[in-house]
């Protein structure tokens, strides 16, 4: 099961920045004392608004990213996130953004398909902000935020790992392109986008995380009784629609916050054993339960890390829960 959190949106033009990495992004968080193989000058992107809006039933807008190699997971985290370790990744492509309501939409109407949560068992936060509840008819069409309507643009959650994986298959029938989803090691390479620090704006300590994130903020200290983490608002108390943050160095969008993540990986309590290569990882894994990454919008600045990683069930769906497609290159 997800476990529960630990513990102003702006204009401001950032320049580009200057940051110590080691082996193309080390996976050790900042002031771990990692071992620097070079310069790289990190880039922070300004937002564009009409990055994620794309044909629904052509699938998501992809950037290609380059392999390379760096250091998976943290020594300042979670025992689950060690060791850190050295990885190498291929190139391959991944969503800009995280599928949303009218891309996974199409692929139902397409298809007829049944989806896990179809019969109203989502789990969605109650109404004190505290855990997460059944038995409140939730669905991947109606999620039951509060004072939020379901809309195209938001992305789509209430859908488990197995829905997922069918809407990747449904794409690449549909394209000819081989769609997947991303291994947990492609998915911290790309969220890490060659910084070194915990969460890829940190580059610049002035930035605010409200700028690139949606967690828990001071918008949701006004729906949800203590559910302030940040001092800054970023707008939004749940979900937010697709791209209303600026990306990462790589152009990617929401890889920290709005929802959780499925990814192709089994479970392992530890990165003992983790392959090297960059591929899924299932050998001697539990494969009822799958890794979930990025942390959502109910978290705080601990659950909001490139190294943070967490895991549930294959047919569990949650409200702040969905994922974003991979391509093969």
């Amino acid at each position: 099961m997800l476990s529960l959190p630990e513990g102003a949106r702006g204009g401001a033009v950032f320049p580009s920045l200057l940051v110590l990495v080691g082996l193309f992004g080390s996976g050790v968080a900042a002031g771990s004392g990692s071992e620097t193989a070079g310069e790289v000058t990190i880039q922070l992107p300004e937002r564009d608004p009409n990055v994620c809006r794309s044909d629904p039933a052509m699938g998501p807008e992809m950037a290609v990213i380059e392999g390379g190699r760096f250091r998976m997971g943290s020594l300042e985290g979670d025992s689950n996130e060690r060791p850190v370790h050295e990885v190498e990744v291929q190139s391959f492509a991944l969503g800009r953004c995280e599928v949303t309501v009218a891309e996974f939409a199409a692929f139902v109407e397409d298809t007829g398909y049944v989806a896990t949560a179809d019969g109203g068992d989502c789990r969605v936060l109650n109404d004190a902000g505290i855990t997460f509840v059944d038995g409140v008819e939730a669905s991947w069409r109606e999620p039951r935020y509060p004072d939020v309507a379901q809309g195209d643009s938001l992305p789509v959650v209430c859908v488990s790992f197995d829905d997922a994986v069918a809407y990747t298959e449904w794409l690449a029938a549909r394209t000819g392109e081989p769609y997947r989803l991303p291994t947990e090691a492609e998915w911290e390479y790309a969220a890490r986008a060659r910084t070194t620090t915990a969460r890829h704006w940190e580059v610049d300590r002035s930035a605010s995380p409200c700028d690139f994130a949606n967690g828990a903020d001071q918008d949701a200290r006004s729906r949800i009784k203590g559910r302030s983490n940040v001092d800054c608002a970023d707008g939004h108390v749940v979900s937010a629609p697709v791209g209303s943050y600026r990306p990462n160095a790589f152009g990617l969008y929401d890889m920290l916050g709005n929802v959780w993540e499925w990814t192709a990986d089994c479970w392992h309590e530890s990165y003992d054993g983790a392959p090297s290569d960059g591929d899924v990882w299932q050998a001697a894994g539990d494969c009822s339960r799958r890794v979930v990454r990025g942390g959502s919008w109910f978290y705080g600045p601990m659950g909001l890390r490139s190294a943070k990683r967490s895991q549930d069930d294959t047919a569990r769906t949650y409200n702040s829960v969905g994922f974003r497609v991979a391509r093969t290159r």
